[in-house]
């Protein structure tokens, strides 16, 4: 009777030289921090995703891990950043130094990641499959109110494309996605670095460490896309208004250069837009467009305290000569929506004068045909450097990093997210980035009742400041998540960038080429489905930095181990 030698358990081991190429450190943290790249515009290979990140989460599992670890989480994170925003130089000569700085700052969170992780695994033996996409979806969370707040290339991000895979976001955000790309990612580690087989008999199989982790991955990759699936066949959209997005091309430089010829074009749009029939019931011109001053004034603002705001503004220009300004511009907006036969959503620079003050706001303004009077929505969330400095005056050198010379950016922050009754639909008008912050968008529907929340969001943006970049793909690409996480389509009014019209589901159906002049007529398909994700919010991104809070006092209190566990 002849007896089988037994199998001997196969383990990789990741310092041997059948994968020495991940004997570097260093090369692992720049290698995902490439990958990951051109996973986002203007690659867009999104499929590299599912990989990207597997050399960075190597780090996390090596048994020692030295400064250089760190150096080269540090670094990866380093060469996505600087890669991922370069139309920051865009804005001038000088802007090359907020795009470093920008690219160091957020070039911390990668190490941030590795000590969270480490600390998890190590600590508390927590798998890498666990600890490794909690820290990562941390991190991105945290992102999102850092410096108030810079969500742009989620992992989510990159999936824009993959319909059935980014469903789940009425659910969980785009964290969610996230969170389940970077578990593929810890899975591929955990194939590589964990023993793979164990004897059975005459032949081996997978040991239960890796089974469970297979039997894991199939059951999130396949509830994901199965519920993409179910989502996308059982959507039902019924008819919603005919919105006309009026796109300008005006170099940022340019913009207020002859403001005549500007509002010429965007006269010339609007006499396009009434010749196709049926008439718009909407129209929409892009961010700060409307190339003259638009000024609100309290009724107890008095004439001498008019006199002393104006002195902030022009110490050349009378509270008559402003008045009269005032005047002009109401009749010229006013006549223009009657002239179109539709409510028109124009977005303005607008000074507002109170008795407590001067304030100035980057705002929508709405004007209805043949009515008097307007409604407005003031942005409520600034760009800093751009609208805004934080720090300046502690820190005045801080205006060098600002694309202004003449006038540092002071601009005052809308505290309401109002909306417009437009016919039977009510409208949420979101400037700018605003659509890329998650926080921002979910206060206009904070309301538990569907009927008091938005049908439809309009994003009146302007990306003159980055003609041609990646940035105008980028930021389409995140307002995407935007429809899915609320079930509600978005039309965009943009100068440069992309107008375009995404349905709730998120298909983009409709958009203009950037860097033209032109007018897109859509009708806009509502959605009546909720979202568990309107209601709750940002639940993963809290429940995922709660978990990491929580592993350092219990990490304290548990010896170090050297290895992690095999199983």
């Amino acid at each position: 009777m002849t007896v089988a030698a037994p199998v001997p358990e196969t383990k990789v081991d990741p310092t041997d030289p059948g994968v020495r190429w991940l004997r570097h450190r260093l090369a692992a943290g720049v290698v995902s921090g490439l990958a990951l790249w051109t996973t986002f515009p203007p690659m867009e290979w999104g499929f590299l995703a599912w990989i990207a990140l597997a050399p960075l989460f190597w780090l996390v599992v090596l048994p020692d891990a030295p400064a250089k670890s760190y150096l080269a989480a540090w670094a990866g994170g380093l060469v996505f950043w600087v890669l991922a925003v370069p139309w920051l130089r865009m804005i001038g000569s000088w802007a090359w130094i907020g795009w470093i700085v920008l690219g160091l700052v957020f070039s911390l969170w990668w190490p941030l990641f590795l000590l969270m992780a480490r600390w998890a695994v190590f600590r508390l033996r927590t798998p890498l499959m666990l600890a490794a996409p909690i820290a990562w979806v941390t991190t991105e969370y945290l992102r999102a109110y850092f410096l108030t707040g810079f969500p742009w290339y989620y992992l989510a991000h990159s999936q824009y494309r993959y319909l059935p895979v980014i469903q789940v976001a009425d659910i969980t955000g785009s964290l969610g996605i996230s969170l389940v790309i970077a578990m593929v990612n810890a899975w591929l580690v955990d194939l590589v670095t964990l023993p793979l087989f164990r004897p059975a008999g005459r032949r081996s199989k997978l040991t239960g460490g890796q089974s469970a982790r297979l039997w894991i991955v199939t059951l999130v990759l396949g509830t994901t896309l199965c519920y993409g699936a179910y989502r996308l066949s059982t959507a039902r959209f019924r008819p919603g208004p005919r919105v006309a997005l009026l796109q300008s091309n005006l170099p940022q430089g340019q913009k207020n250069r002859d403001r005549e010829k500007a509002l010429a074009g965007f006269v010339g749009l609007i006499r396009r837009a009434i010749t196709v029939e049926p008439r718009p019931d909407l129209i929409v011109w892009p961010e700060t467009s409307y190339p003259f001053s638009f000024i609100m004034m309290s009724p107890d603002v008095n004439v001498a305290t008019l006199k002393r705001q104006l002195a902030d503004i022009s110490g050349t220009i009378s509270p008559w000569e402003w008045l009269e300004t005032r005047r002009a511009v109401l009749e010229n907006l006013a006549e223009l929506a009657t002239v179109a036969g539709a409510p028109m959503l124009v977005g303005c620079g607008v000074w507002d004068h109170e008795p407590d003050g001067l304030h100035q706001y980057n705002t929508a303004v709405l004007f209805r045909p043949s009515q008097p009077g307007f409604e407005f929505y003031h942005k409520m969330h600034l760009v800093p450097f751009g609208e805004f400095i934080p720090l300046l005056q502690a820190l005045p050198w801080l205006a060098n990093l600002t694309p202004y010379r003449d006038r540092i950016p002071s601009l005052s922050a809308g505290k309401d997210p109002r909306t417009f009754e437009v016919g039977p639909y009510r409208i949420a008008a979101v400037i700018c980035f605003e659509d890329t912050i998650p926080q921002v968008i979910g206060r206009f529907f904070a309301s538990p009742d569907r009927s008091q929340q938005p049908d439809i969001l309009v994003n009146l943006s302007n990306d003159g400041w980055y003609p041609g970049s990646s940035e105008l793909d980028t930021h389409l690409a995140i307002g995407v998540f935007r429809t899915i996480e609320h079930r509600v389509p978005l039309v965009r009014a943009v100068n440069t960038g992309f107008t375009a019209m995404v349905d709730a589901s998120g298909e983009i159906r409709a958009r203009l080429p950037k860097d033209r002049e032109d007018l897109l007529i859509v009708d806009v398909p509502l959605d009546d489905r909720t979202t568990w994700y309107s209601r709750w919010g940002d639940w993963l991104g809290i429940s995922c930095l709660a978990v990491t809070i929580g592993w350092f006092p219990l990490g304290l209190i548990r010896p170090r181990r050297r290895a992690r566990p095999h199983a």
